[in-house]
């Protein structure tokens, strides 16, 4: 039952945010919304007597807002197809950027109640490669090297994106230690679970306000970069498209972190919230029809070609892509099934 609760709120808190940009935007270029909608199917209950109507549906796994000349033409005024391609533009990214700022919240939230962790040497670890190199403790980390591709380095997010990237893999790791740069050789060795680590701890920050936003931002950004590589390594095949979680396995995910007792628990749940939010803001500004980021496409190309593309040609773009689209969504739900009785 707590996993429903939170499945729930999750996703009708991503939602709302998502559409409530939507929204928002649409108003301030003076588009004419005719519903704001949480949930789809069948209507619980609406209010609202002027243009707009506010409606809760039966299921809470969607949401939209229904805007005049979004998806055919229209001769009012307040025409989303007869606004400018400026406005155009505003109103279909306000849907993703306000979920990225929705996980930017959640992150400031958990920074100022979780320790926060930097990029500079807390201590070394005896036995280790960062000790056996003359790491010490203070040194702060500014660069990692391996396989030719060196990373720039100024959280300890980038470092753990950098061990993603080179897994198990022998790195040349450049500190400050009193304003000199020094570079050294450093080789991961297996701890006691088998996993090859460095043998480092980072320093612990102080939760000072300053500290908190860069923790939050540094958590965005890289749950952003996490996302984008995914998906690149989704089109280059380097992981299978059966690694790809869907509704069930968010689900699963879900439960794991409420069954944590305590803060812990909710803290936990809350990344995850954070972590969905700001995926979903990814995954909705990709250059792929039916979604925001796809008909962004065709507003640059009316930009450039100085008129709009024909919506007809437009409407079967999106038609075919959300068909795609839904085909992938089952298969990939299809795949979490099996791997959740597997």
């Amino acid at each position: 039952m707590l996993t429903a609760v939170w499945t729930v709120v999750i996703f009708c808190a991503i939602i709302f945010i998502h559409e409530l940009g939507h929204f928002i935007a649409a108003k301030s270029v003076g588009v004419t919304v005719h519903e704001f909608s949480i949930g789809m199917g069948p209507k619980l209950f609406s209010f609202g007597k002027k243009e707009t109507a506010y409606s809760v549906r039966l299921l809470p796994v969607g949401g939209y807002v229904r805007l005049e000349g979004e998806d055919n033409d229209s001769a009012e005024e307040g025409a989303l197809c007869n606004k400018k391609p400026w406005q155009k533009f505003v109103v279909l990214a306000a849907g993703g950027f306000m979920n990225f700022v929705l996980g930017f919240a959640i992150f400031v939230f958990l920074a100022a109640n979780t320790q926060i962790t930097s990029n500079i040497i807390g201590n070394v670890i005896d036995g280790y490669s960062m000790k056996e190199a003359g790491f010490a403790s203070g040194d702060k980390i500014v660069a990692m090297e391996a396989n030719g591709n060196t990373d720039k380095i100024s959280s300890y997010n980038d470092i753990m994106l950098f061990n993603i990237k080179n897994p198990d893999t022998d790195a040349n790791i450049t500190v400050v230690r009193d304003g000199v740069k020094i570079t050294k050789l450093v080789k991961p060795k297996a701890d006691e679970n088998g996993r090859k680590i460095f043998g480092f701890t980072p320093k612990i920050l102080p939760n000072t306000p300053i500290n908190v936003i860069k923790a939050a931002y540094d958590n965005s950004v890289y749950m952003v970069k996490t996302a984008a590589l995914s998906l690149w390594w989704l089109v280059t095949g380097k992981v299978p498209v059966s690694s790809v979680s869907g509704p069930v396995g968010i689900v699963t995910e879900i439960n794991s972190a409420v069954s944590q007792k305590g803060a812990v628990g909710i803290l936990r749940t809350l990344a995850l919230a954070g972590l969905i939010s700001i995926n979903l803001g990814v995954m909705n500004l990709l250059p792929l029809p039916a979604l925001d980021g796809g008909r962004i496409v065709f507003v640059i190309a009316e930009k450039i070609l100085g008129h709009r593309v024909s919506p007809d040609k437009e409407g079967l773009v999106h038609f075919i892509g959300f068909a795609l689209l839904m085909a992938f969504m089952l298969f990939i739900t299809f795949s979490d099934i099996r791997k959740l009785f597997g």
